[in-house]
């Protein structure tokens, strides 16, 4: 998409492995069980393909916005049952796709995602460095990109913090290094009881690196994030099908972004 290409995920796939490929029992027709399409509007849309075993294999995106257009097809590959890279074709106004480029690698430490590493085409990758406490879950994310007095060298800029309630990041405690010193925003977030919507796509592209939302169980309905005194308020309203699955998502923005963004979602049958 425009802003990030596709900030879906699925929990289970950081934890564990879910692709399910020696499991005969399973009915084929599950396959045909995940989300198909989200879109912002009729011009602005995501389409999944997925491989036999339930993994996602490509999606294809574009948007139309006056003489702003763009999309292309991001395609995923794997190993040992977890996804490994994230590769690239776009295209602009010319309607032209590019080369098909490496966007993301993730790397593992056992079951675990421990790195979102994101090449550039000049100078040292983006990474992002998961760490996790005693009971299994992320508990703090370090953030990296080229040092600008060396860029032979990573430096870190941001620390992120995370606090679990239940099976899901409640709160997250940033730290960077702001024009004038230390920045500190603390984003606290509210949870409906459905199943996170994002979970049927497992994980895609984290394009822009780590995504708390991904980790969760459940939905983010209200994200209030508190830096330099002052409260902006991020929320996000779903409605749902007779299957309890979203169907549409209204989010409007007051951080990280403006303005209000409508999503709708078709499944598979």
């Amino acid at each position: 998409m425009k802003k990030t290409l596709l900030t879906l995920a699925g929990m289970a796939l950081l934890f564990t492995a879910c692709s399910k490929k020696d499991d005969t029992a399973q009915s084929e027709d599950n396959y045909l069980k995940g989300l198909l399409k989200g879109a912002y509007s009729i011009t602005d849309t995501v389409r999944f393909e997925y491989n036999s075993d339930k993994t996602v294999s490509r999606a294809r995106f574009g948007w139309i916005d006056g003489t702003d257009v763009g999309g292309g097809i991001a395609t995923f590959k794997y190993a040992n049952n977890k996804m490994t890279e994230a590769w690239l074709s776009a295209y602009s106004e010319s309607l032209v796709f590019g080369p098909n480029t490496l966007e993301t690698q993730f790397i593992y430490a056992g079951d675990k995602l421990q790195k979102i590493v994101r090449p550039q085409g000049t100078g040292l990758p983006r990474i992002d460095s998961i760490g996790y406490g005693a009971n299994g879950k992320a508990e703090k994310v370090f953030y990296y990109e080229a040092d600008p007095a060396d860029r032979t060298k990573q430096k870190n800029i941001q620390i992120d913090v995370l606090e679990w309630t239940g099976n899901n990041i409640s709160k997250i405690t940033s730290t960077w290094n702001g024009p004038t010193g230390p920045v500190t925003a603390i984003d606290t977030y509210i949870l409906d009881d459905k199943p996170n919507y994002q979970g049927d796509v497992l994980m895609t592209v984290l394009e822009d690196g780590f995504e708390p939302e991904a980790f969760n169980a459940n939905n983010v309905t209200k994200v209030t994030r508190t830096q330099d005194g002052l409260d902006r308020i991020n929320t996000f309203d779903f409605e749902y099908n007779s299957q309890n699955k979203a169907i549409k998502q209204t989010a409007t923005y007051k951080f990280k972004q403006s303005g209000t963004e409508v999503k709708t979602f078709e499944y598979y049958k």
